[in-house]
């Protein structure tokens, strides 16, 4: 179960099998949206102002750290840099070889023309 303060102070339980609006009243403004899994909770909350997306991740009974968008977005721009890396050094290698494979075919090309002009 993991615990979630939405914006306007409303506190919500996640668990694997659901969503519990916890308090004596329940005044939801704006527009909230919960989409959930085992795993994770995504919550948008929309109010007059702006715009909060947070994805929460749901553990068992132990306390889990919420992870904000900002984390996430660290994360995804963390691996999308690795495979820009990776990326980068395969197209270097492909470049490599196909300079290495050119000359291979022009050194083949002059072999037989070098011979003509030699009247061989």
């Amino acid at each position: 179960m993991t615990e979630f303060k939405l914006n306007n102070g409303q506190g919500i339980e996640l668990t694997k099998d659901g969503i519990l609006i916890k308090g004596d009243y329940i005044s939801l403004e704006g527009s909230i949206t919960i989409v959930k899994n085992d795993t994770t909770a995504s919550i948008m909350e929309e109010t007059e102002e702006r715009v909060i997306a947070t994805v929460v991740s749901i553990k068992g009974e132990e306390t889990s750290k919420d992870k904000t968008i900002e984390d996430v977005t660290a994360t995804l721009n963390d691996r999308v840099s690795k495979l820009e890396a990776k990326v980068t050094t395969l197209v270097r290698d492909i470049d490599s070889k196909l300079i290495s494979e050119r000359a291979k075919t022009d050194q083949k090309i002059a072999n037989p023309c070098s011979h003509l002009a030699n009247g061989k």
